[in-house]
């Protein structure tokens, strides 16, 4: 018999994040209900409070990433700010757990690097923008003198000009 609970999906969005890493694949969720899919989503936050998106737009947001159960989707949006600085702690801390007991993990563009600063990619593949796919490879490296496993990082083709 077909499983009919609904298929949990968790986006976790911080302060300064990409809007369209949000609202890009709650969409695609969306739709897929009108397929006869059954996808609920949350937006969550570290600590619960709404956060501000990187256009200055206000999340209202369901709650805290730790008091939720596991989701079966756990997804963490990016934002411009990861590629330039170190990932708080705190965030990083809060995707640590849930994605541990996520059925499947995944980011959205630069979130790569939350998940990277929570040591989730530790050897694993992992994709991200190509305009910073090196940056995210040179900071596993460098934190890499405590892990076991090597990561792969990748981006797609550089496009093409003129």
């Amino acid at each position: 018999m077909p499983n009919t609970s609904p298929h949990r999906v968790a986006i976790v969005v911080h302060d300064g994040v990409t809007l369209l890493d949000v609202a890009g694949p709650a969409e695609v969720f969306k739709e897929a209900n009108r397929f006869g899919a059954d996808y609920r989503i949350v937006l969550l936050s570290p600590d619960g409070a709404d956060v501000t998106s990187s256009l200055g737009v206000r999340l209202a947001v369901d709650g805290a990433v730790s008091a939720e159960p596991a989701f079966d989707t756990l997804l963490v949006a990016g934002s411009d700010h990861y590629p330039r600085v170190r990932v708080p702690a705190d965030l990083a801390d809060s995707v640590r757990l849930p994605a541990a007991v996520a059925g499947r993990v995944a980011s959205i563009c630069t979130g790569a690097f939350v998940l990277a600063a929570a040591g989730v990619l530790d050897g694993k593949r992992a994709t991200t923008h190509w305009q910073v796919a090196h940056e995210l490879a040179a900071r596993i490296r460098r934190a890499g003198s405590s892990r076991t496993r090597s990561t792969s990082v990748t981006a797609p083709r550089t496009p093409r000009r003129g």
